[in-house]
């Protein structure tokens, strides 16, 4: 194991904490096309459109430049959902972190740092959803420093620190595709307790599920 630190933010983390966390929610973009494609309504749909065009067209060629064309599409409108995601919390929550987080004294904002460099993050905030229950957020681990026991240390501060402001639970919700991360918390003690499905372009896709966790 590597050896790190914790700390609590700093003005000065910034910009490593914007880098960390575009990277850490970029790098599940070809995990989410793939998952996308595996969903029976995506697939099926495709499968139709790819008929009917070859129906009207009697051209494999020109149905399957079609279907690539779609492909294409669908590849576009979902990175920039993720771009979009990214530039979204940069703005509203991470650009004036002291605010969102350092300000209250039952909300606080980590950085890890090795070698003098942030190398990953987390924050927990209030529930909105229940007072006895505390949000762990934005846990992030660069990618050349995973498996050193970084996130684990970080998800116990946060544990720790809802246990010294009288939280009874801490609860986060991630994503489907976010497998490391699901084992990750499972190892921890964190319990799935729900399930979210949000509209997409399917409707109620299960291609965006959000399992929420919770430990006590």
């Amino acid at each position: 194991m590597g050896s790190f630190s914790i700390r609590k933010y700093r003005k000065k983390d910034y910009a490593a904490v914007c880098h960390l966390f575009a990277e850490g929610t970029m790098e599940h973009f070809p995990a989410a096309c793939l998952y996308v494609l595996k969903a029976p309504r995506v697939y099926v749909t495709l499968l139709l459109l790819f008929a009917s065009m070859l129906l009207g067209t009697k051209s494999y060629i020109l149905s399957f430049t079609c279907l690539a064309a779609i492909l294409a599409g669908g590849w576009w409108v979902i990175n920039s959902k993720f771009h979009n995601y990214v530039i979204e919390i940069q703005r509203e929550d991470l650009q004036d972190t002291e605010t969102t987080y350092m300000v209250r004294s039952n909300s606080c904002f980590w950085v890890a740092e090795s070698d003098g460099k942030v190398v990953g993050m987390v924050a927990a905030q209030p529930s909105e959803e229940s007072e006895d229950e505390m949000v762990l957020k934005r846990l992030c681990v660069g990618r050349d420093h995973r498996r050193k026991g970084i996130a684990k240390a970080l998800c116990l501060k946060v544990i720790g620190f809802a246990k010294e402001c009288g939280y009874k639970a801490v609860c986060l919700e991630t994503d489907i595709i976010q497998y490391s991360a699901q084992k990750l918390y499972q190892r921890i003690g964190f319990q799935k307790y729900r399930l979210e499905v949000h509209q997409g372009l399917f409707g109620k896709c299960p291609t965006l599920l959000s399992p929420l966790y919770n430990i006590l």
